[in-house]
């Protein structure tokens, strides 16, 4: 199963939801293996989400198996419509 990279981005307390971003052209064969990734690529990361949030900072960051992803994917496209 591949693992995926999940950014939760920061929110006002009056904002209904959450924004959520992943990287999906870098997957993971482990946990482990995606932890480390971030570990080791902390700043990189952070800045290419500035360039897809700049006004919305990181709050959370998850790494995520491929159909747990599938799912919170699935369930955040129904909360914006």
């Amino acid at each position: 199963m591949s693992w995926f990279i999940l950014f939760v981005m920061m929110q006002s307390p009056q904002e209904e939801g959450k924004e959520i971003y992943t990287i999906t052209n870098q997957a993971f064969t482990s946990e482990q293996e995606c932890r480390e990734f971030v570990g080791n690529n902390n700043r990189i990361l952070k800045d290419h989400i500035l360039t897809v949030y700049p006004l919305r900072p990181v709050d959370e960051v998850y790494c995520i198996r491929q159909d747990v992803l599938n799912k919170v994917m699935k369930d955040y496209k129904k909360k914006e419509t």
